[in-house]
């Protein structure tokens, strides 16, 4: 509370301090008063115009004693940040201004907050606020430097360790508590006016700050998680437990900061753990070991190493100190620092004191000997040094005596002579880092080595970012080469060994490739984003998606690094942050239509992005299109902008699209839904659904279907009935999508339908219902439950008969037909599909693909073409099979023709087709994977290996059984007992009669589990051929006996003639053969001219020899 207490000293009216006090009113309270609220407390007259006038005026006498940054921003300039905030409070203020004179305790404050400001200037902070004793500070805005969380803790401790050295009325030093928090807030709007003029924090990052400063010690900073997390091992930390802070949810995992941790180097000090293996940089490392190679025979080299930060200059330095740790040498490393840019020798300072392992405990003659130990050396070279590291070693050495310009470079000497001291016995490696915060007397130093080293064992290897472009004088020994960009490749290889090698989904990898742009750094942080956030599960070696991957945030060890390259930029940061709005990839007209700045102005701009190498620019203005160099950067930009300002600007962009031409509808309904424009964006969004589609492009389809949806379901939710028909349209959309891409049978498209079917619930009568049950049909009926799309079925055919319609009629026996048929019902299933034949007009019902997920005409045919093939009305099942093919050629739907092609390529099987059958399977399977079409791709899979055994290789049995159980996996069964079969038949062929019983038992069982009975005669045959196979005749005649049962019973008269076949040879062996003659004779004579030629050719020849 001594911020009041000053206060009220200020304005003379010390004695109503108390009045203040007992009535709990704060500073801050102040601007709530009402002049009313100064009679309650029982001011007189006077007193209380001072006060009022005082707070009317809000004029903070504290605040007029401390020199602040003026800002001067708008409300407007408000900002999403990233921030880093710092509490700092003076501990026992209340009771010293108890025990002291005002004028004394004014002058213990307004030093304190001297002090404390200019520590936060000189680490780039900004004082937001005084409040007496406390002072609010933040890192990270109104600039972002790549590192404010460390700046923030070194400030923190520089501020203790300077208001230490102040001292309290009694002679004892001031002591000071710190609370540092990050996080993401909204931060630029003034608040308060005057002196008390305030950027405003919103956002529980500043009470976190507060909180934790309420937890320190005397002399101590404590941090939270997410800060420790910014930091790497730059700092020794002091775990403090969980805590529960008031107007914190969760209790915070809180820590104390010890001090500085003293790892010479800075990328080590930010790296905890193991680091992941380099990767893509083997030309670069080799190249690097050769210069090594070429020092170590004394001939001296410099290797410059740069490129952007991120990029890996650090990584290659470890990699290159580790590939040559079995060479004896040895190695010193100095790292430059970007917060003593002009503090002289700074690195070399630091790598000396490192070395000699001075503690702070040390007297001046023990730090001599440790630093005579480490650089040996003359008495001259020592005293030289010892000055240069504050020193004093008059007493041992004698006076210099030197002008300080002569000292100045008998140090930088001395300093040479001791590099080259140091590669007498073995090899030297120097190691500098990041040269481009360089101070200049460093620089000037490691140009006058390099004479000294060139003709000595010792390798310079240095770092350094694009901007420092210092060339050495092109001196010989100096090689610079820059370290470029990753592939796609070994992107892919980082994130494979940040995940222990088990595989991400191809679009998660796609994610990180996009949005890194083969930064390494960016590439590991993201990639750690991903995993720890929740959306990826394991799933053996791999991990897959969870959920939805929604847009992921930029990870916050990058935030600040990104924030810092556009903040550098003001004022033509707003720029940047409008062409972010409209994508990573934008041109100059859009730009130009959409920003407030004249033509001239908008080129300078955007000359200065191009210049600071935040875009490139492909041509000229006004034709000039640009490409932020980094994702990450636009991302950036994107996400400091207040959401309102967002969709302003969105609003903008649209409204200029829209005027233009051949604008892509996801383009629009993009900008539509962020400017808010839902309606709008929900039409938008399902326009370019229907564009993907019809391209085919399903995953991008489902994906546009997806954001229309989310945008809809809460006017669904509402019950708003046109949002409910709308949203029913957008998911019979997405069902038959997904049917096509992830498969009949997949829980997505289930998911689908089964949704769609409650919205169709809640409008009543609606012609989309009948494509919803055709989904959840054939969703039934490719899992193999056959007498659950049975009862589907019956229901479309229950609805078909009320529909004025005939496309729901052809539909629903269509599906009654086919769904007969795989149960073996061939006579029903001829019923239904006569009847679906019968009201088919292909004029009428053309362009029905997309609401019945292919042709019905092609269907129609199909199934057709499968059940006369069964009857034995081979030349009808030739007939169709070909409308089907004529038909969906003609439409030129993928889904048809893939569609058609692989139930052609199925029912060759049944007909001994192999010209057909291979030609089929060639065909689908590139289409199919073209467009990861699911389950035609694992059918033609399938297929390929039976066309591999038909031609005698007999590893395909083994490839078979994989696709199969992938095939499986997926919950498709449909047509998967009869492909076991035909294998089955192939192993048998190649004398694997194991592996032919093995695949018979798997069709015995999917048939027992699924009821798909129409091949059930085949599998009969086909067992008995194994039983003939080992001798066993007996068993070999029931199985031909069952298979003759089944074929009667389905009127199959395509099995019945295959099973009399077997039955009268096993009988003619048997010397049976009037029994032969009986059971073959009436089944050949059953079946019409032409038919079934193939079979009907065996049956003639056995049955002349029958009779002879």
């Amino acid at each position: 509370m001594s911020d009041i207490v000053l206060w009220l000293t200020e304005l003379g009216l010390e004695k109503h301090i108390s009045a203040f006090l007992d009535a709990e009113i704060d500073f801050e309270t102040l601007s709530d008063l009402e002049e009313d609220d100064l009679k309650e407390l029982g001011l007189p007259l006077g007193p209380r115009r001072k006060v009022w006038g005082a707070i009317q005026r809000l004029e903070d006498a504290n605040a007029s004693s401390v020199s602040q940054p003026s800002i001067s921003i708008s409300s407007s300039d408000a900002e999403r940040r990233h921030l880093t905030v710092m509490f700092v409070d003076l501990v026992g203020s209340t009771e010293m201004a108890a025990g002291i004179d005002p004028e004394d305790m004014r002058e213990i404050i307004t030093g304190y907050q001297n002090t404390v400001a200019g520590v936060v200037a000189r680490y780039d902070g900004f004082v937001a606020k005084f409040m007496g004793d406390g002072v609010l500070c933040y890192f990270g805005w109104p600039n972002a430097n790549e590192d404010d969380a460390e700046r923030a803790v070194r400030g923190g401790l520089e501020i203790i360790a300077s208001v230490k050295r102040s001292t309290g009325p009694n002679g004892t030093p001031l002591a000071s508590r710190i609370g540092i928090a990050t996080g993401v807030v909204i931060v630029g709007d003034l608040i308060g006016s005057g002196a008390t003029q305030e950027a405003a924090v919103v956002g529980e990052t500043p009470n976190l700050a507060a909180r934790l400063q309420g937890l320190a010690q005397p002399d101590q900073i404590v941090l939270p998680q997410e800060t420790v997390n910014l930091l790497g091992n730059v700092f020794a930390l002091n775990p403090l437990g969980a805590h529960g802070l008031k107007g914190i949810a969760e209790p915070v995992q809180s820590f104390g900061v010890i001090g500085e941790n003293t790892e010479p180097s800075r990328f080590e000090s930010r790296h905890l753990g193991v680091l992941t293996p380099i990767v893509g940089r083997k030309l670069e490392t080799e190249l690097m070991l050769e210069r090594w190679s070429t020092a170590r025979a004394g001939g001296g080299q410099m290797i410059l190493v740069s490129g952007e930060a991120g990029i890996g200059k650090s990584r290659i330095t470890r990699a290159v100190i580790d590939a040559i740790a079995q060479d004896e040498h040895v190695r010193m490393s100095y790292q430059c620092s970007p917060y003593h840019t002009d503090s002289a020798f700074y690195p070399i300072i630091q790598q000396l004191s490192f070395v000699a392992g001075f503690k702070a405990t040390d007297g001046t003659e023990a730090r001599l000997d440790k630093l005579e130990t480490s650089i040996g050396g003359d008495g001259e070279t020592a005293a030289l040094i010892a000055a240069l590291l504050g020193i004093d070693g008059i007493d041992r050495y004698g006076a210099l005596n030197l002008t300080p310009t002569q000292q100045r470079a008998r140090t930088m000497q001395a300093l040479v002579r001791v590099v080259v001291q140091q590669a007498q016995d073995k090899p030297l490696l120097l190691v500098f880092e990041d040269l481009h915060w360089v101070d200049p007397t460093t620089l000037e130093l490691l140009d006058l080595a390099l004479d000294a080293i060139a003709d000595q064992p010792i390798l310079l290897l240095a770092t350094a970012r694009p901007v420092f472009e210092y060339g050495f004088g092109g001196h010989p020994i100096v090689s610079r080469f820059a370290l470029n960009r990753l592939g796609r490749e070994q992107i892919a290889a980082i994130v494979g060994k940040l995940t222990g090698n088990k595989a991400l989904p191809e679009e998660v990898v796609d994610i990180i490739t996009s949005r890194t742009d083969g930064v390494p750094l960016f590439v590991e942080e993201l990639t750690k984003t991903i995993l720890e956030s929740g959306v990826l599960r394991n799933e053996g070696n791999r991990l897959v998606l969870d959920g939805p991957l929604d847009t992921l945030a930029i990870p916050s060890t990058l935030h600040d690094s990104l924030m810092a390259r556009l903040d550098r930029l003001q004022p033509i940061k707003e720029v940047a942050q409008t062409a972010a709005c409209i994508g990573r990839e934008f041109d100059h007209r859009l730009l130009a239509n959409i920003s407030p700045l004249a033509e001239a102005e908008l080129t300078a701009a955007m000359d200065g992005l191009i210049k600071a190498e935040l875009i490139y620019r492909r041509g000229l203005p006004p034709e000039a299109t640009y490409l932020f160099k980094h994702a990450l950067v636009r991302d950036a930009a994107y996400e400091s902008l207040l959401k309102e300002r967002r969709r302003g600007i969105h609003t903008l962009i649209l409204t200029a699209l829209e005027k233009a031409p051949d604008i892509a509808p996801e383009v629009l309904a993009y900008h539509a839904e962020t400017a808010k424009q839902t309606d709008h964006a929900i039409d938008l969004w399902e326009a370019a659904s229907k564009s993907a589609i019809a391209r085919p492009a399903y995953d991008e389809g489902i994906a546009h279907l997806g954001h229309a949806i989310g945008l809809i379901n809460p006017m669904v939710e509402s019950g708003i009935p046109v949002a409910i028909e709308h949203a029913l349209s957008l998911q019979v959309q997405l069902g038959m999508a997904l049917l096509v891409r992830m498969g009949y049978g997949a829980d997505e498209t289930i998911a689908a339908f089964e949704l769609a079917l409650t919205l169709a619930d809640k409008i009543g009568e609606t012609p989309m219902r009948y494509s919803i049950l055709y989904g959840l049909w054939i969703a039934k009926g490719i899992r193999g439950e056959h007498a659950a799309a049975w009862r589907r079925a019956e229901t479309l055919l229950e609805q078909a008969i009320k529909s004025s319609e005939t496309a729901p009629l052809v539909v629903a026996n269509r599906i009654a037909g086919a769904t007969r048929c795989f149960m073996g019902d061939l006579a029903g299933a001829s019923h239904y599909l006569d009847i679906a034949k019968t009201h088919y007009d292909p004029v009428t019902h053309a362009g029905l693909a997309n609401r019945y997920g292919q042709d019905i005409g092609v269907t129609i045919n199909i199934f057709a073409s499968l059940n006369t093939q069964l009857l034995g009305q081979t030349q009808r099942s030739w007939a169709h099979a070909e409308d089907a093919e004529r038909l969906a050629r003609a439409t030129g739907h993928t889904q048809t023709i893939c569609y058609m092609l692989m139930m052609r390529n199925i029912f060759s099987l049944l007909a001994d087709d192999t010209a057909t059958f291979e030609r089929c399977t060639a065909e689908v399977a590139p289409i199919a994977e073209e467009h990861k079409l699911t389950v035609w791709l694992g059918f033609s899979l399938m297929m390929s290996e039976i066309v591999a055994a038909r031609n005698d290789d007999k590893t395909s049995i083994q490839r078979y059984m994989m696709a199969d159980a992938a095939m499986v996996a997926t919950k498709v069964k449909m047509f998967v007992p009869q492909s076991r079969i035909a294998m089955a038949w192939c192993a048998l062929a190649l004398g694997l009669r194991d592996e032919a019983a093995e695949l018979a038992g798997m069709a015995q069982d999917m048939i027992s589990q699924t009821g798909e009975a129409y091949a059930l005669s085949d599998l009969y045959r086909l067992q008995a051929s194994l039983s003939k196979a080992v001798g066993d005749n007996d068993v070999a005649e029931k199985h031909l006996g069952s298979a003759l049962d089944v074929a009667r019973q389905q009127r199959a008269k395509l099995w019945e003639l295959r099973a009399a076949i077997d039955l009268a040879q096993l009988w003619q062996d048997q010397g049976r053969l009037e029994e032969a003659l009986s059971v073959l004779d009436p089944v050949y004579k059953s079946i019409a001219a032409g038919d079934c030629p193939d079979d009907q050719a065996i049956a003639q020849v056995l049955l002349n020899d029958l009779v002879r």
